[in-house]
């Protein structure tokens, strides 16, 4: 009997990682391996989308005749394996792939591409556009979006009637939009609110009961966001190895689990460094352990089947 199962994509590989009930790594798997950097994790029903780039950290192609920048549909199967199928999704607009969600038979999906947040139906038809720059609050927006990953969208994800998106924003603070969900739908996006400062270089942004997570990974840290009041919270992540960088952060009952990486200026530190998982108590507010998953590299999303 075990507790916990994740599927951790990561520059190298797609992972898909069990603990024991007390906690412990009872085995990480290799689910593929020569199609990263994967990215972006969606489940529905027994379908898993996982975002598989085709290359590398320098953009060099990984697997010839493979397609870049796409988005794979993997079928759990009986015995709790996972299939990777031929079926894909791609774009024009799809570029540096990063998160994505699932909602109503199809895919949003965060790009490196103006106009940076595309609906992919998964039922065959073409991406639909949504126009993230169009709503940004003034005091952040920037010139010349449309040639440039001018924001770097990352992630995105449902929270009740309205859709979150991150902005990493390089090296002006992140922030994070909320839309509405009905109009992103119909492939417009609404603005409600925008959440601001949320830290540095950020990933993930996740909705829990009354609650907004997101993680800031230039200052190595889980981020607490009251979205009424906009008021944050800062959980360090700390590790004797190295400098967490966070990226992958979902519910696992009742703890949150978050994926990371140690930050490395070195190509061969994040292509082959130590992936980790580490869990966040969030009614004791503290982490209750962090595990070794080997030399698969930065980790980039976490998702429990």
């Amino acid at each position: 009997m075990t507790m916990h199962k994740f599927l951790i994509s990561t520059f190298r590989r797609l992972l898909k990682v069990t603990l024991t009930l007390d906690g412990e790594l009872q085995s990480c798997d290799v689910i593929s391996d020569g199609y990263g950097i994967y990215f972006g994790l969606a489940h529905a029903a027994n379908v898993v989308f996982v975002a598989e780039r085709n290359l590398d950290i320098d953009k060099n192609l990984v697997t010839p005749n493979a397609p870049q920048n796409a988005i794979r549909l993997y079928l759990q199967v009986p015995g709790g394996g996972l299939l990777r199928t031929p079926v894909w999704y791609g774009s024009k607009k799809f570029d540096d792939l990063h998160q994505i969600t699932f909602d109503r038979q199809s895919l949003y999906v965060t790009s490196g591409r103006y106009p940076f947040l595309l609906r992919q139906p998964v039922w065959g038809g073409s991406a639909q556009a949504l126009d993230l720059a169009s709503v940004i609050p003034e005091h952040l927006q920037k010139r010349d979006v449309r040639s440039r990953d001018a924001y770097h969208f990352n992630s995105v994800s449902v929270c009740g009637d309205s859709l979150l998106v991150l902005a990493h924003n390089w090296d002006q603070p992140s922030f994070a939009l909320r839309l509405s969900l009905s109009k992103a739908r119909r492939g417009k996006a609404q603005l409600i609110t925008c959440y601001e400062d949320i830290g540095s270089c950020c990933h993930d942004i996740l909705a829990v009961d009354d609650v907004l997570w997101s993680l800031d990974s230039g200052g190595s840290a889980l981020v607490r966001i009251d979205p009424s009041s906009g008021a944050k919270r800062r959980f360090s992540i700390e590790n004797p190895a190295g400098t967490p960088f966070p990226r992958g952060l979902a519910v696992s009952e009742n703890m949150l689990a978050i994926s990371y990486g140690l930050r490395s200026e070195e190509r061969a530190g994040r292509m082959d460094g130590t992936s980790m998982l580490t869990f966040f108590d969030p009614v004791h507010e503290r982490f209750t352990r962090h595990v070794a998953l080997g030399s698969h590299g930065n980790t980039c999303a976490i998702l429990p089947i």
